[in-house]
């Protein structure tokens, strides 16, 4: 591995947890910076598709999610006024077993921010991120 960095991550979202969780496993000393007095998820539902999973699963949070969320295994759309078929996404046309899974926000934001705290991550709360410093 290479020299262990000092990260500093703007947001304490979906995306800024899960990108220190791994970058922390890889060694490197990682700071989340929230605007908010305490982490809190924005936001209603959504669909995690099956590469998606994937990268639950490697952050150790796959099996708590599908234990609160839905699986679905096709997902259509229409176009108002009845004028044809704007999505058709059937997950398992392959017969592999996919699936999407629909979770709400909230919930993949607890798991991710569990984890982050049990792996020891650093979370700045009420820390507006106004610039960045280099090198």
């Amino acid at each position: 591995m290479t020299k262990p960095l000092s990260i500093a991550i703007a947001g304490c979202g979906i995306a800024g947890l899960s990108a220190a969780i791994l970058l922390n496993r890889q060694g490197h000393r990682v700071t989340v910076f929230d605007q908010f007095a305490r982490p809190l998820p924005v936001g209603s539902g959504l669909v995690i598709q099956p590469v998606g999973q994937a990268v639950l699963a490697e952050l150790g949070v796959l099996e708590a999610a599908l234990a609160q969320g839905a699986q679905i295994t096709r997902m259509v759309g229409y176009v108002s006024g009845g004028n044809g078929t704007a999505l058709d996404a059937r997950y398992d046309a392959g017969g592999k077993g996919r699936f999407g899974l629909a979770l709400h926000r909230s919930v993949l934001f607890g798991l991710l921010l569990e984890r982050a705290i049990a792996e020891g991550i650093k979370i700045t709360q009420s820390a507006r991120v106004l610039g960045a410093k280099t090198g």
